[in-house]
């Protein structure tokens, strides 16, 4: 036996060496690991953020915390983010890093990127890739890919067109239904209900239309602390339950938080849904390092910097138990910086909207129905639950457009029929309608792309309303006619709003007011009266994106204002063996708009696509380190 332990000895070292090649040629030509570092692409992919439960409506959502890490070195800064804005019902959520382990901050995902791809198949528009930086090879991006070799691109509206070699018309770039999930972002889900605001008088978004006289009607909607659910009777005209989007003001949450009732508010006042990203809304703390202490995880020393949890600061004893950083930070007078202006909401309007319900339906006979608005315009689904027969139009007021084409309908076969519980989705994204059935794509008998220019030019691509039908003022719509049912959710979502960006004069910083379709500068805007028709509210304007608030918050200007045609756009050009890449958080992302000197990556930079999040952060409870499986899961 002795005699064979040098051979032993020898192929165990062997089969060291075999592994390190094997883990070598793996890393060089088969994947490679990554670590996000900015929230360019979220909330898709996050860089360094804080993770959430909204004190006020109990939904989870993310926050940016990549300012204090500087971008070039990851050193720590002297910045430190203190608070947001929830996704769902902007509620403010003041970060207690000394009560609650979740509020530290977490490291970026880290992600798995196929090089193979790339190697035997070409990159495919909408992909989540790797390159390396042209201007600095030594730094990694990762963007979605946008535009494609020797294709024109032009940026306009939120939306991505392109013009091929030999065409002369511009086509706008679609998403396939699986992007379309994958990249919708949340604007409101009755599931987290915020029961402070509820409790205080605030009304909900979703409400009867046509308005019903008293307590007349066929929709009853019952909303407790927990729960929240809309009954339809059977009625013989078409009944729809609509979304009135609202944001409640600072004075409004400051009244909640005291516990005193709000001044009445109409539930049928409503705003336009924006580009609001509630990652890009913390609360920054600069020179805060008086303000915190440092406290360093013995275990992160041992691990590998891949594995590691980000930095745990803490409030030093000498602070009140019950205050916050952000309480201690206003108390002193210290600097603090907000993501957003105030009330917290994006800077563009975003008319590609997304519905999804949970529906039970308990008759054999009636029409369900869904609909969706942009630029006045109804894209309306019809379900006749008797034989499951879907029919989508586009509607002008009554008349129906022949919006698929030639054709002035599209028709298809669901399973919803008789008594049953669905949930259906619909999307209008990109100039084209999609309907989901209990998650599989519903095949209607003739496309149902269409080109929206056709029917609303120039002066019409604006929100639209009236007295008798607010359109775009609630663009989202769940209703039937002879119909018995129950919505048991309804959650309203919107499409990446891509920003053709137009610098605010004098400003060469990239956050969500430098990046925007509008030439702001100063309060230019808020003086212009055909901007905003009304004298009284402009003199209480004090800065541009007061007044593009303001615009969207008044729906009876929409027809006046020319706001929506300063909108800007933007146009490149790509030749061979160049893409264009640009990030999902656009109000955020340093991509090819912005580049000086080209607005392009070259084939050869390609590391390759981003396939799965293979070790998202950790938990810090119930113990640390505790896994968070929820969302290990393949990147669309």
């Amino acid at each position: 036996m002795p005699a064979d332990r040098p051979q032993s000895t020898r192929e165990t070292v062997e089969s060291i060496i075999v592994a390190f090649i094997l883990a070598f040629l793996f890393r060089a030509f088969v994947a490679e690991a990554f670590v996000i570092p900015t929230g360019s692409m979220a909330p898709t992919l996050m860089g360094a953020h804080k993770d959430l439960v909204c004190q006020h409506c109990g939904m989870q959502y993310q926050a940016s915390a990549s300012s204090e890490f500087d971008s070039d070195t990851g050193a720590l800064t002297d910045q430190k983010t203190v608070a947001s804005t929830c996704a769902n019902c902007r509620g403010l959520n003041k970060y207690d890093f000394r009560h609650n382990p979740n509020h530290a901050t977490f490291s970026g995902d880290r992600i798995l990127v196929s090089k193979f791809d790339y190697v035997f198949g070409e990159p495919q528009r909408w992909d989540v890739f790797v390159f390396k930086y042209p201007r600095e090879a030594r730094m990694n991006y990762i963007k979605r890919l946008v535009g494609l070799p020797n294709e024109q691109l032009q940026i306009r509206e939120g939306d991505v067109y392109v013009r091929s070699p030999g065409q002369s018309d511009w086509a706008i770039a679609r998403k396939p239904p699986r992007k379309i999930r994958a990249m919708r972002r949340a604007v409101f889900d009755t599931k987290y209900m915020p029961s402070d605001l509820a409790a205080a008088g605030w009304p909900g978004p979703w409400h009867p239309w046509p308005a019903p006289q008293g307590d007349a009607g066929p929709w009853r909607i019952e909303q407790t602390a927990s729960s929240w659910q809309a009954d339809l009777a059977a009625h013989d005209a078409p009944s729809f339950l609509r979304y009135f989007h609202k944001i409640p003001t600072d004075d409004q949450w400051q009244a909640v938080e005291q516990g005193r009732k709000l001044p009445p508010i109409d539930p049928y006042s409503s705003r336009l849904i924006t580009d609001y990203l509630a990652y890009n809304s913390r609360y920054t703390l600069t020179s805060a390092d008086a303000l915190f202490e440092l406290r360093q995880s013995r275990v992160d020393r041992f691990l590998p910097p891949l594995l590691r949890r980000g930095p745990r600061w803490q409030l030093p004893e000498s602070v009140p138990d019950e205050q916050t950083a952000l309480d201690v930070a206003l108390e002193r007078g210290l600097r603090v910086q907000s993501g957003y202006p105030s009330p917290p909401d994006g800077l563009h309007w975003v008319g590609d909207l997304c519905a999804a319900f949970d529906v039970e339906v308990s008759g054999s006979s009636g029409t369900l129905m869904v609909d969706l608005v942009e630029f006045g315009i109804h894209f309306r689904c019809d379900i006749d639950v008797a034989t499951g027969r879907a029919t989508l139009r586009g509607l002008d007021g009554e008349t129906a457009l022949p919006i698929f084409g030639d054709a002035t309908a599209a028709q298809a076969q669901t399973p919803i029929k008789g008594p049953g519980r669905h949930r259906i989705e619909m999307a209008n994204f990109d100039d084209q309608v999609v309907v989901w059935i209990d998650g599989d794509v519903v095949e209607f008998d003739t496309p149902t792309t269409f080109d929206s220019h056709r029917f609303r030019t120039a002066e019409h691509r604006r929100p639209h309303w009236t007295s008798a039908d607010p359109m775009d003022a609630a663009p989202v719509g769940i209703g039937g006619q002879g119909l018995t049912m129950r919505v048991h959710r309804a959650q309203v979502f919107r499409d990446v709003y891509y920003i053709a960006i137009q610098r605010i004069a004098g400003s060469n910083q990239h956050s969500a007011l430098a990046f925007t379709d509008y030439m702001m500068d100063g309060a230019y805007y808020a003086a212009r009266a055909d901007v905003v028709p009304d004298a009284a509210v402009r003199a209480t304007l004090r800065s541009d994106s007061e007044a593009v608030a303001a615009v969207y918050a008044h729906p009876e200007w929409w027809s006046k204002t020319v706001l929506f045609s300063l909108r800007g756009m933007r146009e490149f050009k790509l030749d061979e063996a160049e893409y264009f890449p640009m990030g999902d958080n656009s109000a955020e992302s340093s991509d090819a708009r912005a580049w000086t000197g080209h607005h392009y990556v070259e084939q050869r930079f390609l590391l390759g696509k981003a396939l799965l999040i293979f070790w998202p952060h950790t938990w810090n409870t119930p113990v640390p380190y505790t896994p968070n499986l929820q969302r290990m899961r393949l990147i669309r």
